[in-house]
């Protein structure tokens, strides 16, 4: 009676530690789709900062090399211009990277692990569906 008795307990401590476990990944995937969505909130928010930047960059350059020609000012207020421009759009781009990897990430993390094997081929996206194929798909 007591073999018995000790086996039970054992399954379940063994079941307590797997529910445990079980719960523990599930809090684990929620936070990681958390992350992921107030990372992809938060760079959207400075795209659109940024993108703003490039704009009054741009114009500013455009202003400083009407200035130029005008004889206002030197040359290098073009070239100061030019630089804050490509280091606007460079941090943009940089934006924009961090962005689609970070939607990746939320992608992943709502369980999109898949590879490319898995994808059908576009030939296989393309063909009709038969009805026989739908029934041998519902079997």
């Amino acid at each position: 009676m007591q073999d018995f008795a000790a086996t039970v307990n054992q399954f379940e401590a063994l079941y307590n530690a797997n529910v445990a476990s079980y719960r523990q990944t599930v809090l684990t995937a929620f936070q990681q789709v958390e992350d992921s969505m107030s990372t992809v909130r938060i760079l959207s928010k400075q795209i659109q900062q940024q993108q703003l930047a490039v704009q009054t960059a741009e114009r500013y350059l455009e202003l400083a090399q009407a200035r130029y020609e005008t004889g206002v000012h030197q040359y290098l207020n073009v070239l100061v211009a030019q630089t804050t421009l490509r280091s606007d759009q460079q941090q943009l781009a940089s934006l924009r990277t961090q962005a689609m990897t970070a939607s990746v990430q939320l992608i992943e993390a709502l369980g999109g692990g898949w590879d490319r094997s898995q994808l059908p081929t576009p030939a296989q996206v393309s063909e009709k569906v038969t009805k026989s194929a739908i029934e041998s798909s519902n079997q």
